[in-house]
């Protein structure tokens, strides 16, 4: 123990953390050479089937997480949030085809569209088909390959098509030993003309040292591979290899060269991405770069941002070869601020429907592939990432997506158009982006919502925008290419896809070709949906917006101005434009003025429209008539415009405060004001009450337009320090408002302590006596009405089927005094309805010791628990089955216990006998210790009061401990959970933030 307690002491006096510098240059780590293995045509004799068994493909390796509660911008929604769908008309996808139907999970869908095939994989196996969709090979194991290849299925598999080479690539990692695997089709066709195989092995022992999650990308100088390997320290290590292209494509030894990414900082898991070079001009050799986002959340990064590294290889001398820290783009140029995190770095994230468990978000991945295309005037690389956009603890997944451009001849690059994809309350990720010859771009994702007014089984659809559209909006309206039908079949890890793939057609460089995973019953199923965005017909003309009238107070003589947009390659002009109101009488007059191909001009019609009546909806029917047009589905927009009345306002929201712990004795009162009315409103009567007490009333001096909304915060603070629950109600009080029902808004909330001290137990309400398997507390005072009895004991066997709990109140009163009983089995620190064992039994005699029996659910967690006993009178005020709710009469008490099965192996209770120690230093600085034998990785994870996960990183064990800095001081005061332990046996323990 002397010398445990000497390793705390210099853990405690030192700490190192290495900060590269901006600008930093390294030399490659590690410089290898590997010869090619032939691979052959297939022949049918040498196929080797597809696998059918359910297989855990590859769980992403996670390094301690750096995710600092509290820390991170921006605290409110997103800044760049689309919040609603794209409105210009789009063709549903061209065709789809499954490429793959498999237990394998997840599973990784990846593939690509040469000039005459698709070439598909997945974990661990692929397929090739024709331009239609037709398969030419089955789905076979990546094993059939042959070379290298062969007896090789570990998966991760990605396929680039190098259309500098007419070449197809397919890349897998290996664990036998640590290795990238490479097939280089030796001609451009895949199925006959045989491959080249390749293993650049990646220097290291140990599960850390996998290139888990490679990805490739074509360069003019080598094929990039970005792998999450050494996150514990990719500073230090190889992460980056490139491989010898032009080598490779002849069959030659070809080289590998492996760098660090200096300055990188990561919350556990590592995934950077290189530009993927698509078109018809190879980049120039050398400043090949690698992007990563840097998310302020994360420990060492002091605001959101990309990072961009540029590598130069020396073919001739490897030596002389180097990675070096390029660019920032932060705040000052042009990236605005994101939430990348998601329940502090842990992976099951996203709700399905009917409670089928949360799904991974894959959080803190630059998703594949980040593509690069050469234009006349500049060069361009799309990239895009997971965000959440909701600032409270729910969350709501977006997709953050960007295009960076620079000089066409290199140089450094700007963020052109950036944007964050929300349009309803969905959630949208495992997105794919890519940019095509002309400069549109798609964007291909999985869709999720566990809403019951809306259930979404994941599901893949896509949206895009034309290369003149404003900048940082999907303008095309969302489309779907496949619905799910059933939620994820992984109900214990919630794995999903790991990633997508969209690709663009090689043959015309428009076609866009996505590839995603989503669910039948218990198939996991790959569909790759096909679609285009660039203007397939010379003359093509559509009405896609009503700009005006808007819903207002209006008159006799309204104008008409709608957005008229060619969707053509041809420029048009001297056709007619209509309009009719409520089926009546048409308006038809001449566009006369030329609009160029892609673009969208106003058009205001001269003749006016009576809508003078209010109150009414009235249906507008606009449309373009152009001879020849070579698409009608698109001539005619249907808009419903409402004349409003003059006064109409409303508190639409209440913002702030919201359940939390802890709230104090002024808490400021936010509300939403909203103009309902078809007037502009200023000078606005609003006002609040807490319980339907006295009033507070206050003026909001601004102006808010028609249809428009404003923020206003009280100057008269609300006190709801008091533990329990609260109605506020807030309401605007405008003279001869036409609606007074939708004036007001009712907000529930709640002061969530969750260690109710202050019920009464003067008088014998509630427990003095506790027993559970021999663990006795007698004579227990009545003090606050809450005890904290933690530092408990009590074993409780899994294995056998009944236990009895005894307790004694000094109060009896016919059926009111009872009590109930919780054991939070998913340590997330809320005792929830499920884990309820005794629900509302009546103490039936006072100062009576008495009995009662209570069973585990089957299955129960093993390991450390909190258990958590309520009893009182339930005649008065306080709800028993609210386990955080102040009780007028009663007592509160919280225990631990340990759930053990004897049935069996005693390795799984390797952590029963460790010592948990959290220390708290200055500035909320938590140290936490775990003293055990035990010396595989441990998760640790930590909850907020209201079951929030805040935290869940890795971890290692230094010398005779476990030892983990915690950094606390931007989380709010208050008490959280923390758990230490593997996924089947941990240890629990509360401690508190000040």
């Amino acid at each position: 123990m002397r010398k445990f307690y000497a390793l705390l002491f210099f853990l405690f006096l030192f700490q190192t953390n290495a900060i590269a510098q901006k600008g930093e240059v390294s030399a490659p780590l590690y410089i290898e050479t590997s010869k090619p293995v032939q691979g052959s045509a297939f022949s049918e004799s040498e196929l080797i089937p597809a696998g059918e068994e359910y297989e855990i493909y590859n769980p992403r390796e996670r390094g301690i997480s750096k995710v600092v509660p509290g820390k991170g911008l921006p605290r409110g929604g997103d800044p760049v949030m689309q919040r609603t769908m794209g409105n210009v008309p789009s063709r549903a996808p061209l065709f789809s085809f499954n490429v793959a139907e498999t237990k394998a999970t997840p599973t990784d869908p990846t593939g690509v569209a040469g000039p005459n095939h698709y070439v598909n994989a997945y974990n661990s196996a692929f397929s090739i088909y024709d331009k239609e969709g037709n398969q030419l090979l089955p789905p076979v194991s990546l094993s059939s390959i042959g070379g290298e290849f062969e007896n090789e299925s570990d998966g991760d598999p990605i396929v680039v098509y190098d259309g500098f080479a007419d070449r197809y690539v397919i890349s897998q990692l290996s664990t036998s030993p640590n290795s990238v695997l490479i097939a280089v089709s030796k001609g451009p066709d895949p199925v006959n003309d045989g491959w080249y195989t390749y293993r650049f092995t990646t220097p290291g022992l140990g599960i850390r040292r996998v290139p888990d999650y490679p990805k490739i990308s074509v360069w003019g100088d080598g094929y990039y591979i970005t792998s999450n390997k050494d996150a514990l320290s990719p500073e230090d290590n190889e992460v980056i290899f490139v491989v010898e292209r032009e080598k490779m494509l002849i069959g030659e030894p070809a080289r590998v060269l492996s760098f660090p990414l200096p300055g990188i900082k990561n919350n556990g898991f590592y995934s950077p991405a290189g530009f993927n070079a698509r078109g018809n001009e190879n980049p120039p050799l050398g400043n090949a770069p690698i992007v990563y986002l840097q998310d302020d959340a994360w420990e060492g990064v002091s605001e959101d941002h990309l990072k961009i590294w540029e590598v130069n290889v020396d073919w001739n001398n490897p030596a002389n070869s180097s990675v070096s820290e390029s660019q920032e783009l932060g705040a000052a140029e042009g990236v605005s601020a994101f939430r990348s995190v998601f329940d502090g770095g842990g992976h099951r994230n996203l709700a399905q429907p009917e409670e089928a468990g949360d799904i991974d978000a894959l959080q803190a991945i630059m998703m594949y592939s980040t593509s690069f295309r050469r234009f006349e005037t500049h060069n361009s690389v799309v990239m895009n990432f997971v965000v959440d956009v909701e600032p409270t603890a729910a969350k709501h997944a977006a997709i953050r997506w960007y295009e960076l451009r620079q000089p066409p001849n290199g140089g450094d690059w700007s963020v052109y158009q950036e944007g964050t994809y929300a349009p309803d309350g969905s959630d949208r990720f495992c997105g794919s982006i890519n940019i095509d010859a002309e400069g549109n771009i798609g964007l291909g994702y999985a869709v999720v919502n566990d809403s019951p007014s809306n259930p979404v089984f994941p599901s893949l659809r896509f949206t895009g925008r034309y290369f003149y559209d404003e900048p940082g909006i999907m303008t095309i309206e969302e489309q779907s290419i496949v619905e799910g039908q059933s939620p994820n079949p992984d109900f214990k890890y919630g794995r999903y896809g790991d990633y997508s793939h969209l690709s663009v057609d090689a043959a015309d460089g428009l076609t866009f070709w996505f590839n995603g995973e989503y669910f039948e019953g218990d198939q996991r199923i790959n569909k790759v949906g096909v679609f285009k965005i660039q203007p397939e017909l010379d003359n093509d003309l559509g009405i896609v917006a009503l700009l005006e009238p808007e819903n207002a107070t209006l008159g006799s003589s309204e104008e008409i101005s709608v957005s008229v947009r060619n969707f053509g390659e041809l420029p048009q002009s001297g056709f007619e434009v209509s309009y009719t109101v409520d089926g009546g009488e048409m308006v038809t007059e001449v566009f006369e003025e030329t609009i160029q191909p892609g673009s969208s001009v106003k058009f205001t019609f001269s003749e006016t429209a009576d809508l003078s009546e209010i109150g009414t909806e009235y249906e507008l029917v606009v449309s373009t008539e152009l001879n020849g047009d070579g698409n009608m589905d698109n001539d005619a927009f249907t808009a419903i415009v409402k004349n409003l009345p003059p006064v109409d306002g409303g508190v639409t929201s209440i913002d702030a405060p919201s359940s939390m712990r802890l709230l104090g004795g002024s808490e400021a009162i936010t509300v939403t004001i909203e103009n309902l009315g078809g007037m502009p409103l200023q000078d606005i009567p609003l006002s609040y009450d807490i319980g339907y007490g006295p009033e507070v009333r206050e003026v909001f001096e601004g102006e808010i337009p028609v249809g428009d909304y404003a923020v206003y915060t009280f100057s008269e603070t609300a006190d709801l320090s008091k533990t329990g629950k609260y109605t506020i109600r807030a309401r605007t009080n405008l003279e001869g408002d036409a609606r007074p029902s939708n004036d007001e808004t009712l907000k529930n909330l709640v002061n969530i302590n969750c260690i109710p001290e202050g019920s009464d137990c003067s008088l014998g309400d509630g427990l003095f006596y506790f027993e559970l398997n021999g663990v006795e507390n007698d004579n227990i005072r009545c003090e606050t009405g809450y005890g904290d009895f933690t530092g408990s004991g009590i074993e409780l066997d899994r294995a056998e089927e009944d236990f009895s709990v005894t307790v004694e109140s000094a109060w009896a009163n016919g059926d009111d005094e009872q009590f109930s009983m919780w054991i939070d089995f998913n340590d997330n620190a809320v005792f929830e309805d499920n884990e309820l064992l005794i629900d509302s039994e009546v103490i039936t005699e006072a100062s009576t010791r008495l009995s009662y029996d209570f069973s585990l659910p089957q299955g129960a967690a093993l390991g450390q628990h909190l258990l958590r006993i309520r009893a009182g009178d339930t005649s008065f005020a306080g709800d028993l089955n609210d386990p955080c709710n102040v009780m007028g009469y009663g007592t509160t008490h919280d225990y631990t216990v340990n759930i053990t099965d004897s049935t069996l192996n005693l390795e799984d209770f390797i952590l029963n006998d460790a010592k948990l120690y959290v220390l708290n230093r200055v500035n909320n600085q938590i140290r936490i210790v775990l003293e055990t034998t035990f010396d595989e990785p441990l998760q640790i994870t930590v909850f907020d009061i209201l079951g929030q996960k805040m935290l869940q990183n890795f971890m290692e064990k230094e010398e005779e401990a476990y030892v983990y800095n915690l950094d606390m001081s931007y989380a709010a005061k208050g008490v959280y959970l923390l758990r230490v332990g593997t996924g089947k046996v941990g240890k629990v323990q509360r401690f508190i933030v000040k």
